[in-house]
């Protein structure tokens, strides 16, 4: 009983002492999150998917399959430069607006025209764009690499 008695006391404790650091803090928002609240990374997540099973299209030779993850490559990064025009003080929209956008037409012409030596070249030219984003950001750290195995259950095979 003395030690349930002791974690309740602990853990109350716990909770008074963050809404002490809150109240004194002006709440609980944090630095890396829209005036709305909400955080880039679970985008930021999404594009990364986005661009993994693009990869393993383009490795496949799937020219359809290709053509709509890079849409959703677009799609997703058309929501973030809105969402998130800045971003813990770094212009993310301006960013992937000059590093990203530039890399996504010659891309998808190149899959339109089932040319899969350019493709290939332009899916590395898309994911080193990531990566110099990234860089420009401060978030270097975050390292985007090309797919080298499938992880997912699905077939990126042309049907």
């Amino acid at each position: 009983m003395k030690v349930f008695t002791l974690k309740r006391v602990l853990a109350g404790s716990l909770l008074l002492n963050l809404g002490l650091v809150a109240a004194l803090s002006g709440g609980f928002a944090r630095a890396d999150t829209t005036p709305s609240g909400e955080e880039l990374s679970p985008y930021m997540a999404l594009m990364q998917h986005h661009l993994h099973k693009l990869g393993l299209a383009v490795q496949a030779k799937n020219a359809t399959l290709a053509g709509f993850y890079l849409e959703e490559v677009e799609e997703t990064s058309v929501i973030i430069q809105k969402k998130f025009p800045t971003y813990d003080k770094i212009a993310v929209g301006p960013l992937m607006n000059a590093m990203l956008v530039p890399s996504i037409a010659p891309l998808e012409k190149s899959i339109k025209a089932s040319n899969w030596a350019l493709s290939n070249a332009g899916y590395t030219k898309l994911v080193d764009s990531c990566n110099s984003c990234h860089t420009a950001a401060q978030h270097a750290f975050i390292k985007i690499t090309a797919p080298t195995q499938n992880p997912f259950n699905q077939s990126f095979s042309p049907q």
